[in-house]
């Protein structure tokens, strides 16, 4: 079983999600678009017209990012 306790003790006792909020911003150019069918992602200015992988509609995708 692998080790998951913070090695820094002053880490101990803070939420993991804690660690996420330092995360430095994207710098993305394009907005990423994610089906919400099968969770496909792009980077691109628009969704496409039809999901490349479950085949829904682009009215079914959602701005990730």
């Amino acid at each position: 079983i692998p080790e998951r306790r913070p090695k820094d003790p002053a880490q101990r006792g803070k939420p993991a999600s804690a660690a996420v909020s330092t995360l430095p911003p994207t710098g993305l150019s394009m907005p990423v678009w994610r089906c919400k069918v099968c969770g496909y992602l792009c980077a691109r200015e628009s969704p496409p017209e039809k999901c490349p992988i479950c085949k829904v509609p682009k009215d079914r995708f959602e701005r990730f990012m």
